[in-house]
């Protein structure tokens, strides 16, 4: 019998690159794991589901499945070789201590946040992680001073991009923009693109704001795309919203596609930067949260002026000084129409932040993330 694997992802994105390492491990090893339908998908044996949750109240409501699955997830212990622990950091760091306590070896695979928030992480980490396969280039280092074995390993998210649009080629965006648009059926000049976030927290304090939008731009001129994240489902008033425009698609996922034909983008602070930067698509980038949530996160946040992926990642490597624009808990609707108009017709100013977008992508695209887990998963296990 090949050993046993327990792969935990809480969310959405994790249970997306879950299923992606997957396809890497499966002929060594069994695999089990708390995910989705794409790990599911891949042949991971689930014991128990994401939760989605996200900020400081939206977490209360789900404390009763995070227990449940907590409990499952130690039960399988006693029964697993090893524990990939995938983001998720408030359940994964606990559920790697019981780990160690069980003999168990760790790999945790995309770093909680220490360079922003709760330094004191690092700490826990050193104590429960035997590894940590970290996706943003600065992260490596940071590790390897606290003496935590670590190594930079690309991003998943690249490979879910050229998986999902089926090509190999970095600069397929160019070459794919307009057989796209013809394949979609889409005749407006202009395609925009809005991500309100991949949890349903998010949606419902996004959603208003993206559809506010809609109304400021000339629908023969304009069409908008909003990809629907996975696991997540719009309420029926906001579906007879969207249709109601009659320039707007909806994309079941494939958020990618939306993203490769697209001219413009308005994004919610999150991993969805970061596939806008692989293609790069100039954006605005949005973080609202319920304002106690905002409030409890801003005293502990530390040690970084932007909350945008490319933003920080451009801080922390000392890349130049443009910066994709954020707005901030206070959005002005009118104003980040202003900014759409200028990624979309002032030539100098999109070309400024495609350029800076391709600085970042540089970072990535020669690294696979899922066959270097993969690896490090054969050497520790």
């Amino acid at each position: 019998m090949p050993p046993k694997l327990l792969i935990v992802a809480g969310e959405s994105s994790g249970e997306l690159y879950g299923s992606l390492l997957a396809s890497y491990l499966k002929e060594d090893f069994e695999l089990i794991g708390l995910g989705g339908k794409h790990m599911s998908r891949a042949g991971i044996k689930l014991i128990g589901e994401v939760t989605h949750s996200f900020g400081a109240l939206e977490v209360v409501s789900q404390l009763r499945k995070i227990k449940k699955n907590m409990d499952v997830a130690i039960k399988a212990l006693k029964d697993v070789q090893g524990v990939i622990l995938i983001d998720f950091p408030d359940f994964n760091l606990r559920l790697a201590k019981k780990a160690k306590q069980s003999g168990k070896k760790v790999l945790y695979y995309v770093s909680p946040q220490i360079w922003a928030w709760r330094k004191g992480r690092l700490n826990i980490i050193k104590r429960v992680v035997d590894y940590m396969a970290v996706v943003l280039p600065f992260e490596e280092e940071i590790y390897k001073k606290a003496g935590i074995p670590a190594q930079f390993v690309g991003h998943p998210i690249f490979e879910a991009m050229i998986e999902e649009l089926k090509s190999d080629s970095e600069d397929f965006i160019i070459q794919n923009k307009k057989l796209l648009k013809d394949k979609f059926g889409i005749k407006q000049d202009n395609i925009i693109t809005l991500m309100p976030g991949s949890r349903p927290s998010e949606i419902k304090m996004k959603m208003p704001l993206m559809l506010s939008l809609i109304n400021y731009f000339d629908r023969q001129k304009t069409h908008f795309i909003i990809p629907k994240a996975p696991n997540v489902e719009f309420n029926e008033e906001t579906l007879k919203k969207l249709t109601s425009f009659g320039n707007v698609t909806i994309f079941n996922e494939q958020s990618y596609t939306a993203l490769a034909m697209s001219d413009a983008a308005v994004i919610t602070s999150g991993t969805s930067t970061l596939q806008a930067t692989l293609l790069k698509v100039p954006m605005i980038v949005i973080y609202r949260v319920n304002p106690f949530s905002y409030i409890i996160g801003k005293m502990f946040i530390k040690g970084v002026k932007h909350i945008a992926l490319p933003n920080v990642i451009a801080d922390f490597m000392n890349v130049g000084d443009t910066r994709v624009t954020e707005f901030i808990q206070k959005i002005d609707v009118v104003k980040i129409v202003e900014n759409i108009n200028l990624l979309l017709h002032d030539t100098d100013y999109r070309g400024k932040i495609i350029n800076f977008l391709d600085n970042i992508r540089r970072y990535f695209i020669n690294k696979k993330a899922s066959e270097n887990v993969a690896e490090i998963c054969k050497q520790l296990f």
